[in-house]
């Protein structure tokens, strides 16, 4: 053997601290599973308390401040996609690829449903492990806080959120009145 092979030493990427270990996949697998069994949307809160307690993330997030305005928000974003299973193959697949940005050509139904259920997991947990990641970060609310973790988990997660995001009314988007005053345009609230 030539003394390079013998020499080398691969740099190992280990998570920046032990509180912030990543899902594992047979965790992921099990919870998605899980998530599969909701009926309906009214039930995902009781599956979303499941995950933080089951997660290392989310036992750091379960409890403090920032727990009630992520089960809101992940609530608003994920419940309108239960059940995830039923329904037309073609329905789901078009949800799957305009949020997740997945192709799921060539899978049984079942198995596009469950790629759909573990892509949630995986995002609720990315979002879990952001906010462990972020620390107490003053000067922001939590649900600030909360906002830009599941801003940062859907850049490279769910993209489809954020252009879902964009295309929805929210307050303020949807009407007003304004007017010109010289070279500038003054827009009341309304």
């Amino acid at each position: 053997m030539t003394s390079r092979l013998l020499a080398y030493r691969p740099e190992m990427e280990l998570p920046e601290s032990p509180g912030t270990l990543p899902l594992q996949h047979e965790d992921e697998l099990a919870l998605a599973a899980q998530l599969l069994e909701v009926p309906a949307p009214g039930r995902f809160d009781a599956f979303l308390a499941r995950q933080l307690a089951g997660t290392v993330a989310g036992r750091q997030v379960r409890g403090t401040p920032l727990e009630r305005p992520l089960r809101q928000l992940l609530g608003r974003v994920v419940a309108p996609m239960l059940p995830l299973h039923g329904g037309s193959a073609q329905a789901l697949r078009q949800r799957a690829a305009h949020i997740f940005g997945m192709e799921l050509e060539g899978l049984s139904p079942e198995d596009k449903e469950f790629e759909l259920a573990r892509h949630v997991v995986h995002l609720i947990d990315a979002v879990n492990t952001e906010l462990a990641r972020q620390g107490r970060a003053a000067a922001r609310t939590p649900a600030a806080r909360v906002e830009a973790a599941v801003l940062q988990a859907a850049r490279t997660l769910a993209p489809g959120l954020l252009k879902q995001a964009a295309q929805t009314p929210g307050p303020g988007r949807d009407g007003g009145y304004w007017r010109r005053e010289g070279g500038h345009i003054v827009v009341f609230d309304g």
